[in-house]
């Protein structure tokens, strides 16, 4: 749970990781020229003659680097424009998060920065060491210039990859799956509503607007312990709440001073750290975008809902109406054939009349049926019904006709 609290608030806040690299090379600048300065001796004999330079000289070298890194950081700067202006024209906005809290983007960030203050703060010290005294500042200020050098070519080829939209689905389908893997470790799902305590709940409102992104089931369980009451959260992750929305019912409560809410996270915007739906839902777009007219590639819409099935398979795992921990909290869930339609219906219409398109639509129904359970097995056949009812009508030529039909009978 820590970790995903940590995963929230980066997403948030993408200013971190490149401050850290600051602070980091501020750091070391110190340290490189208390060195210089305290511990001259020790450096002219265990480090190289040819790695000391002048003060003159260093003060001309990391002048260079300063500059050089301020360039290398607008030239990224630049280049991070362009992608995000890609994957928002071409993909779907709800990508952007994607990569701008890459990690590989956040660390060239940080880097660059971190290579600048360096050069900054030690030429801003070096002019207390004495002008006759060799100093290792630059050659260390060089070493983190050829650090940035490579950063920036790894960076280049990141972009590369990122703009290549096979690689882009296959990225958000195994984060899709990392989503799933870890909400299916939390908690057991049930179908029916939990028993809970007789008597009047203590009901709480959001008193924030905007989707909720984060249940800290942890707390909530730690507090439902504490203070022997039942704790159980009335939307699910996802949902879009107002200020009035009823959020928390509290059975057998105490008064307490802690407030349950702080241990739910509302946020702008929809992030896929307990986002199952979410998660799925940006295959789901993109593939919506390979379907526009403009766009006409049902190839890049094929590979999009084969990845959405493979992401649907592992997400019917997750079945049932209620997350339940230890008979303390209760969280609701979307039950996996109101996923199933979400994801596939939009998808279904655009591509009504696109034979390729539902026979793809059809085997990812058959992928999630596959050896799954029977609840499942039907919950898929019925929406197979759903999708087959519809394009029935649209489909004209009896060749398509009797293929889809046969894919159908097959579920």
């Amino acid at each position: 749970m820590i970790k995903e609290r940590t995963r929230l608030n980066l997403s948030r806040h993408i200013w971190i990781v490149p401050g850290i690299y600051s602070i980091g090379a501020l750091l070391l600048a110190s340290l490189v020229v208390w060195m210089d300065i305290s511990h001259y001796a020790e450096l002219k004999r265990w480090v190289p003659d040819r790695l000391l330079t002048s003060t003159s000289l260093s003060e001309t070298i990391l002048g260079s680097i300063a500059g050089s890194l301020l360039t290398m950081t607008s030239i990224t700067f630049s280049t991070l424009m362009v992608v995000l202006t890609t994957y928002s024209g071409q993909f779907s906005p709800r990508i952007l998060q994607n990569f701008i809290h890459d990690k590989v983007t956040l660390r060239v960030l940080g880097v660059f920065m971190g290579g600048f203050v360096y050069s900054m703060f030690s030429l801003l010290f070096i002019r207390e060491v004495n002008a006759d005294d060799p100093v290792i500042s630059a050659a260390v200020g060089v070493c983190i210039a050829l650090i940035c050098l490579g950063f920036f070519a790894h960076f280049l080829q990141h972009v590369a990859d990122s703009i290549q939209v096979t690689k882009l689905i296959d990225r958000l389908a195994d984060d899709a799956v990392e989503t799933i893997e870890k909400v299916e470790a939390a908690g057991s799902r049930v179908d029916e509503h939990p028993p809970v305590p007789e008597g009047e709940p203590e009901m709480l409102i959001s008193g924030k607007k905007g989707y909720i992104q984060l249940y800290e089931w942890e707390k909530l369980l730690e507090t439902a312990k504490k203070h022997d009451c039942v704790i159980e959260l009335l939307e699910p992750i996802g949902t879009f709440v107002t200020k009035k929305t009823p959020l928390v019912k509290m059975y057998r409560s105490r008064s307490f001073h802690r407030d349950v809410r702080d241990y739910v996270k509302v946020g702008e915007e929809r992030t896929p750290v307990q986002d199952v739906e979410f998660a799925v839902q940006k295959l789901a777009e993109i593939t919506l975008r390979a379907l526009a007219p403009g766009a006409n590639d049902p190839n890049t819409a094929i590979d999009g809902i084969r990845h959405i099935g493979m992401a649907l398979d592992e997400a019917s795992r997750l079945d049932g109406k209620y997350t339940v921990f230890e008979d303390r909290v209760i969280i609701p869930r979307r039950p996996f054939e109101k996923i199933l339609y979400e994801t596939f219906y939009e998808i279904c219409y655009s591509g009504r009349d696109r034979v390729s398109v539902l026979l793809a639509v059809f085997d990812a129904l058959d992928m999630i049926s596959d050896n799954n359970t029977p609840a499942i097995q039907k919950k898929v056949r019925d929406f197979g019904s759903y999708v087959w009812s519809k394009v029935e009508e649209d489909i004209l030529n009896e060749a398509d006709r009797q293929n889809i039909t046969e894919r159908f009978k097959q579920l």
